[in-house]
């Protein structure tokens, strides 16, 4: 027990809070998100199927976008590497900010997904989103949902 400059006691901090749920969720959106990179992103009859390592024509149809889907990896292994840390050590304030902020980074990300799929049909003329980059997506939401129920759990 520890004493303050007057003599009282001062009671310890209680231990940090266990945050399993938001890390769970945190760990699945990553490797969900992960796992979305490798399902087809555009597709259409007469057209072959494109994923995320693929490459994807630009807006103007001239030049090529070359694997946009390595954003989603480095995106999909900071979640999970930040949520197994909050899954371990309880909730810790730097990391519940700095999973917001890659799921932010992730949401940008998504739209490069829907981005770089309509540069594509527009240039085919044929073709539409896949269910790639709509898992994806909805990964990255349930990533948000993970990252903000982390940072609303408090000490009791």
């Amino acid at each position: 027990m520890s004493f303050d400059q007057y003599g009282f006691a001062i009671a310890p901090k209680p231990p940090r809070p266990q945050a399993r749920t938001g890390a769970g969720l945190l760990m699945a959106g990553g490797v969900v998100h992960i796992i979305a990179v490798f399902l087809p992103w555009y597709q259409g009859s007469g057209v072959p199927t494109l994923k995320g390592m693929d490459s994807f024509f630009t807006v103007d149809g001239n030049g090529y976008i070359d694997a946009p889907g390595k954003v989603w990896l480095v995106v999909g292994a900071l979640l999970f590497a930040l949520g197994l840390t909050t899954f371990i050590a309880g909730r810790i304030l730097g990391v519940a900010i700095a999973a917001c902020v890659v799921v932010v980074i992730g949401l940008f990300g998504a739209i490069l997904g829907f981005g770089v799929v309509k540069n594509e049909r527009d240039a085919q003329h044929v073709g539409d989103v896949a269910f790639g980059v709509i898992v994806g997506t909805l990964a990255i939401f349930a990533a948000l949902a993970g990252a903000i129920q982390v940072l609303a759990k408090r000490r009791r």
